[in-house]
């Protein structure tokens, strides 16, 4: 980066972050007269006056203001700052003001602030699906469908069934509020050398399959599975990748818009399964006692052999990568035409409401955003970060990636369909997380599937509609 590029990235290192020793790129800022103060923020204007004829089309005068959580340790963060240095190379009049922070409470705190002071970012990264709907409905988000339609590169190579999960007509708000840059998703790794020694040949597909790969690994004397339950969150995803084997993601879609129920029967059995595969001694004996960093340790040294995780899981497994495979949660034979309905965790960005009244500075801004979802980007984000690509028209190389996430990608392009992120995501009560997490518990610490669904139910009713 040149020294102009440099001094034209407004740097700020907020209080807040470093108390919380991160390292962050931008911070709470105004843009204004060049120089720098004592918090540390740096901001330039151009040297020379330009004519209005020479200001037009340049970017002059506007400033960009990120809000996202790729910062410090992130593994998107290195990409972020590459894909600004671009931005920057092109229109080096704009000013780009990054207060990214990876502090989820700082981020958090600061969105907040920013909406009750009005001083919205331009660029949001706020995480959730249906949660956005209040932000939606009181034009803190913009609707972007409008520009989603009018730009060919994202409308025709972005997965569109990703793109339908930042559309919120299932919660009674119209519009696509959301652009996703990049995605995670969820399947088993297996030990291969565990899985040779029980004389098992290949991986599971089905339910019966996968009962069958269980009592092998038993009577080897490995525990099949270990679920570190003390976070109840480990289950929660695992209710969710059930669902969408039973029922398919559009149920999901039917709990948050309060079409359907947690009392509806196939819900309802989506609990008793997971009481059955402990009941099956699965799990292991002492799972509910151990929490996710004890179970990814368990997986690492060998004491279980299989993990339900997402792809952020592939970096861990580096060391051991060519000794672990992975297969998508198995189906059910009665119910194949949910088959090819999978989990995702898509990361999305969000642009200020107030940019509908700004169509100069939305241009650019939109711009800038969709470079995060372009070609190039997200082969990056294979590449450097281990994340799978949003888009359809990527190419990829094999050997420039772990063979993990090869085997992810395989597994996508030739039996995904259809993509839902966690069953709760799809819901306006942001503390239903924390209701179906304690459900769950509840349900394999001795109520039966139907108190357990009751009990999610009637707490959800009680929050609140949300609608």
């Amino acid at each position: 980066m040149s020294k102009g590029m440099r001094k034209k990235i407004a740097v700020l290192l907020a209080a807040v972050m470093a108390s919380a020793g991160l390292s962050a790129c931008g911070g709470n800022t105004d843009a204004g007269s060049g120089g720098q103060d004592a918090e540390g923020k740096t901001e330039t204007k151009t040297d020379e006056a330009k004519t209005d004829s020479e200001k037009e089309g340049s970017g002059e005068d506007i400033t960009i203001r990120l809000l996202t959580r790729m910062s410090g340790a992130d593994s998107g963060t290195k990409l972020k700052e590459e894909v600004l240095q671009e931005f920057q190379e092109k229109y080096p009049d704009i000013t780009i003001q990054d207060e990214s922070t990876n502090d989820s409470n700082s981020f958090t705190n600061q969105f907040k602030t920013d909406i009750a002071s009005g001083n919205v970012a331009d660029i949001i990264q706020w995480p959730g699906i249906s949660i956005m709907k209040e932000y939606a409905d009181t034009g803190v988000f913009l609707d972007l469908t409008d520009l989603i339609a009018e730009t060919p590169d994202i409308k025709d190579n972005v997965d569109s069934t990703l793109l339908d999960m930042m559309e919120l007509s299932s919660v009674g708000t119209e519009g696509t509020y959301a652009l996703p840059i990049n995605n995670q998703m969820e399947v088993f790794y297996y030990n291969k050398e565990l899985f040779q020694k029980a004389g098992i040949e290949k991986a599971p597909e089905t339910w019966d399959e996968f009962y069958d790969v269980c009592d092998k690994l038993k009577e080897s004397g490995v525990t099949p599975w270990v679920v570190g339950a003390s976070n109840a969150w480990r289950v929660v995803h695992i209710q969710t990748g059930l669902l969408y084997k039973m029922c398919g993601v559009e149920k999901a879609k039917e709990l948050g818009g309060r079409k359907a129920k947690w009392t509806d029967e196939d819900v309802v059995e989506t609990i008793a399964f997971i009481q059955d595969l402990a009941d099956r001694g699965i799990f292991g004996e002492d799972y509910l006692g151990l929490d996710y960093e004890t179970e990814k340790a368990m997986f690492v040294s060998g004491q279980t052999a299989m993990s339900f995780d997402g792809s952020w899981r592939i970096a861990e497994l580096k060391d051991m990568e060519d000794n672990v495979g992975v297969f998508r949660m198995p189906y059910f034979t009665d119910r194949e035409e949910f088959k090819d309905n999978d989990i995702a965790y898509p990361s999305q960005l969000e642009l200020g409401g107030h940019l509908k009244d700004e169509p100069e500075k939305l241009k650019y801004v939109w711009e800038l955003a969709s470079m995060f979802a372009s070609k190039e980007t997200q082969q990056r984000y294979a590449y450097d970060c281990g994340n799978i690509p949003v888009r359809n028209d990527v190419e990829l190389e094999t050997d420039k990636m772990s063979p993990l996430l090869a085997d992810l990608l395989t597994i996508k392009e030739n039996d995904v369909k259809v993509w839902g992120s966690d069953a709760w995501a799809y819901d306006t009560v942001a503390v239903l997380e924390d209701i179906v997490g304690e459900a769950f518990i509840g349900a394999l610490t001795g109520m039966t599937a139907d108190e357990a669904a009751e009990q999610i139910q009637s707490r959800l009713e009680a929050a609140g509609s949300g609608q």
